[in-house]
């Protein structure tokens, strides 16, 4: 990555190296014209006060004449100072040479930054400096730069995301190098740095370089923990960075779930399985999504409302035997994977029952005559996988009927368990004759949260009832017409 150059007193573009200020080459020429006046002035100041100091220690010029020289060459040695400060500092400038992200031990991001003070293009000022460096005291030396502060700023919103907010150097000398070392309080993958020293501040973007030495690829996930009904799926988004200066290929691997869970990497974009993932040249980070899958049924290593721990891991190609030694064990712990120099992501999925019930009648469909009463028993059944709490059945019925249900409540019902309810449906005494439809409605609660279910449409036929008295005097008449006919036919039969 190639250093960046702060100019103290303009804004930089580079060229063979060198930092070219804002200001004209004819106020550059009459900068150095005005310093090597005021250097000659100095210089033949100084020599005539040398001069007559021999003169007035053997009392050939006045006290007033000898002060006057003194007072000549004291106000040259001034002016002098002034324009090779001036000259210096808008002269000297600060290069970024590096600014490296690592990792610590407990997963804390860093970032640190090399500055340098540069003393390209200064040569001819720094000679006249180190020539006359009786006139500079040790904190006018102009071959340092004083008081450097240094933040690190989010390229989006330009807020601070460095720990500290502001870093302190109070001088380096040119041609020599600082370090400054900061804690991310922002995971990112470029940022600006902010400089400020003199009366200049400075701000360069920049893409941080990976720190190579731990040679990982850093796995980590905001969703690190998930909960998922059985039978349906976790997806966990992983964020990979890699801390490595090679283009190895990394197998991907999940260890410390039971074998009846499953799982896949996936891309996010692209929606494609993966089993191994590289790193193109200059990418430094990929976003990986891992789907766990639940199986229908608990058993003894996947039991409702228990935890499962396991770890998402990025594995280089040297340590895929020791992975695969690993990947035979059943119980994995963080001191075996330390061993593995592997990046990994803790992770953990709790299994959550499936509350779901099934309500069952032998028939739905009822005949009835006016006056009678419907009388049925439906059963109700525990279908899922977590118990069923609060089992309530209700009926919403036609104008005026009225329905007798006992129990109406169920305080609970395990996994495959089931009850038997009546249920009696009562219409009014002066109920018209056709059809009507009655609905069996089942509401219930599993782990606090409603099951949703599906009612029943119980449809019933109402016909009218027919009179005794009307049936009999029917029965009877045609009784008498038969007897009538056979009688007249007997009696014609004979004549």
């Amino acid at each position: 990555m190639g250093a960046v150059m702060l100019c103290a007193a303009c804004l930089t573009s580079f060229a063979a190296g060198s930092c070219i200020a804002q200001r004209s080459g004819t106020d550059q020429a009459s900068l150095l014209l005005d310093l090597k006046k005021a250097q000659a002035a100095y210089e033949t100041a100084k020599e005539q006060f040398e001069n007559d100091s021999h003169l007035f220690e053997q009392k050939a010029i006045s006290k007033n004449d000898f002060d006057q020289s003194r007072n000549n060459m004291l106000t040259a040695q001034v002016e002098y100072q002034k324009l090779i400060l001036k000259v210096m500092s808008e002269q000297s400038y600060i290069v970024v040479k590096r600014a490296t992200k690592y990792q610590t031990g407990d997963r804390t991001r860093k970032v640190k930054v090399l500055l340098q003070s540069t003393a390209s293009g200064n040569k001819q000022y720094l000679d006249m400096f180190r020539k006359h460096k009786d006139i500079f005291t040790a904190e006018m030396r102009p071959d340092k730069v004083y008081n450097i502060f240094v933040s690190l700023l989010s390229l989006e919103d330009q807020t601070i995301i460095g720990d500290p907010y502001e870093a302190h150097v109070p001088s380096i000398a040119l041609g020599q190098e600082a370090e400054v070392d900061f804690t991310l309080l922002k995971d990112v993958e470029s940022l600006q740095i902010l400089l400020n020293y003199g009366d200049h501040s400075q701000k360069r973007n920049v893409y941080l370089q990976q720190d190579a030495s731990a040679d990982i690829v850093d796995v980590s996930s905001v969703q690190f923990s998930q909960e998922a009904n059985l039978g349906g799926r976790a997806t966990y988004d992983l964020n990979l960075e890699r801390f490595s200066s090679g283009d190895d290929v990394y197998k991907l691997a999940v260890l410390g779930l039971p074998r009846q869970v499953s799982y896949e990497f996936s891309d996010p974009q692209t929606g494609a399985r993966l089993s191994q993932v590289s790193f193109a040249q200059g990418v430094s980070s990929k976003r990986l999504s891992l789907t766990v899958y639940l199986p229908d049924r608990t058993d003894e290593k996947v039991v409702i409302d228990q935890q499962l721990r396991f770890f998402a891991l990025v594995v280089s190609q040297e340590y895929m035997s020791e992975l695969q030694n690993l990947a035979e064990n059943a119980h994995v712990t963080e001191q075996q994977l330390n061993t593995l120099n592997a990046g990994r992501a803790s992770l953990e999925l709790i299994p959550r029952g499936v509350g779901r019930i099934e309500v069952m009648a032998p028939t739905l469909y009822h005949e009835i005559k006016t006056g009678q009463k419907v009388n049925m028993s439906i059963t109700v059944k525990n279908t899922g996988t977590r118990r069923l709490d609060n089992i309530r059945i209700t009926s919403d019925n036609p104008l005026r009927w009225t329905s007798d249900i006992s129990p109406d409540l169920i305080p609970s019902l395990g996994v495959e368990e089931e009850a038997t309810v009546d249920v009696t449906l009562i219409p009014p005494d002066d109920v018209g004759v056709g059809a009507q439809e009655v609905k069996i409605k089942t509401d219930a609660m599993a782990d606090n949260r409603p099951v949703q279910t599906e009612d029943k449409t119980v449809r019933i036929q109402i016909s009218a009832r027919t009179p005794l008295f009307g049936t009999f005097l029917i029965v009877l008449i045609l009784v008498g017409l038969l007897v009538g006919i056979v009688y007249f036919g007997i009696r014609l039969s004979r004549r």
